[in-house]
């Protein structure tokens, strides 16, 4: 990396004494906005940036979402295999514990009521439920189907191995089986929790309604939208970026999937034991052909409908024709915001400065427009807005900087200045720009018309 920019001219030779501290706040906003953009890159790797102005500071949309996304499942698949099965473990806990606070909430509403108001039950259950995610994701644990999207938009990106994606699916599974095992039958079984008739009855029926109310095929389509919505919940977790934001993302599409009755694979493995272990009258070979359906339908739920349409929307190529970046594409994010982020990935920091040095060069401009054409020709000292060597000049003699960026193309203005001088004609009339010559300093328009010279 640094023999790629040894040549780089140094862009801060010029700058004049008076916009150095603005010039240095926003080299410090640049680096944040990197570490922003790039959190599983080193200092020396990140490429600095103008901070975007949009998404807002509490949340991450487009690019810089995925980034996090991305940063996130390198994290799981280089974990240690025991760990992942650790993380695993943990994440099955706490959705038993979700799962307790869910049956203890929906269950003790009477059944009579529970007979004419169906949606109370399922609210409650829903709204409790949701805590589950809320300690995995604020805490600490691996959950299958929200890895079943992390890793997928890992395998689109390039940067999972199928290999390291399938272990790590089987680890953690296994483990949130072991976890909700462990939570349903020492906390939810040996503590006769659900003894009494109103929660019995209850939790007897969810299990029955999971293990016998269905066939494969509505099991397998009911498990599609229940881990898009998880999926859009861990999603919308990653994006926020302060806890109460977190919190509120995490928690309505959660109610959502379970308001609507949809199959979650995890949620099932919890609440089909503890319902088996309160006598509901079905079988554990019924609880595998619940499993069957609701893994490839949670899978499809999460890798195609969530982590495809997310590496979509940003990474869209059309075969058909092309349009302006993101038009059509970017329902839910700003495309000016996406398209700095993929800046922030990929401009080398050093150019930062050249494109800091042109926001410097149009404020000295403007200041010398506002002062008349009189002044700019001649400052009154015997100088004017030529050097010797022929390079531009600023109002208060300052040199211009050797490289501004306008179209996408680096103009020096000292070395190969004639070559410089040529791609200036062609853009100007490309770019359709009246002024483009006294926006570099040549003067103002009148002097344009008056001396052909200087109307490059």
């Amino acid at each position: 990396m640094a023999s790629q920019h040894a040549n780089r001219p140094n862009y801060d030779v010029h700058v004049h004494p008076s916009m150095r501290p603005a010039l240095k706040a926003y080299m410090d906003t640049a680096k944040t906005s990197a570490s922003i953009a790039h959190p599983h890159h080193g200092a020396s790797t990140s490429h600095a940036q103008p901070a975007p102005s949009n998404p807002p500071a509490d949340m991450l949309s487009g690019l810089l979402l995925e980034d996090a996304v991305l940063h996130n499942a390198t994290k799981k698949i280089h974990n240690p295999y025991d760990k992942m099965f650790f993380l695993g473990l943990l994440a099955g806990i706490w959705v038993g514990f979700g799962g307790l606070a869910a049956v203890s909430a929906a269950g003790g509403v009477p059944e009579d009521v529970r007979a004419r108001w169906v949606m109370l039950p399922k609210f409650l259950m829903g709204s409790f439920f949701a805590f589950a995610l809320h300690l995995i994701i604020m805490f600490g644990g691996e959950l299958f189907t929200g890895n079943t999207m992390i890793l997928s938009i890992g395998v689109y990106n390039k940067v999972v191995p199928i290999r390291l994606l399938l272990i790590n699916w089987i680890l953690v599974y296994v483990g949130n089986w072991c976890g909700c095992l462990i939570t349903a039958y020492f906390f939810g079984y040996l503590t006769d929790l659900f003894e009494s008739e109103s929660y019995r009855s209850y939790l007897i029926s969810v299990t029955l309604s999971k293990l016998e109310g269905h066939g494969w095929g509505v099991l397998f389509l009911k498990a599609i939208p229940a881990n898009a919505m998880v999926c859009m919940a861990v999603m919308l977790g990653l994006a926020s970026r302060d806890s109460a934001g977190k919190i509120m993302a995490l928690w309505f599409p959660v109610v959502m999937f379970v308001l609507c009755g949809f199959e979650h694979s995890v949620a099932n493995m919890f609440f089909t034991s503890l319902g088996l272990m309160y006598g509901a009258p079905s079988t554990i070979r019924r609880q595998w052909f619940n499993q069957s359906a609701a893994i490839p339908g949670n899978l499809i739920g999460g890798a195609i409908v969530i982590g495809l349409a997310e590496h979509l929307m940003n990474h869209w190529r059309s075969p058909i024709f092309r349009t302006k970046e993101g038009a059509g594409t970017l329902a839910a994010h700003d495309v000016e915001s996406t398209r700095r982020a993929r800046d922030v990935r990929e401009v080398h920091p050093a150019d930062l400065v050249a494109r800091v040095r042109a926001i410097i060069h149009a404020e000295h401009h403007a200041h010398r427009h506002a002062a008349g054409p009189g002044e700019l020709k001649n400052r009154g000292d015997g100088s004017s807005n030529k050097s010797e060597e022929g390079v531009c000049t600023t109002g208060s003699g300052t040199p211009l900087p050797e490289q501004v960026y306008q179209g996408g193309a680096q103009l020096n203005l000292v070395e190969g200045h004639e070559e410089a001088l040529e791609r200036r004609k062609a853009m100007r009339a490309q770019l359709g720009m009246k002024g483009f010559a006294a926006w570099f300093g040549h003067g103002s328009r009148s002097e344009e018309k008056a001396d052909p010279a200087n109307n490059v």
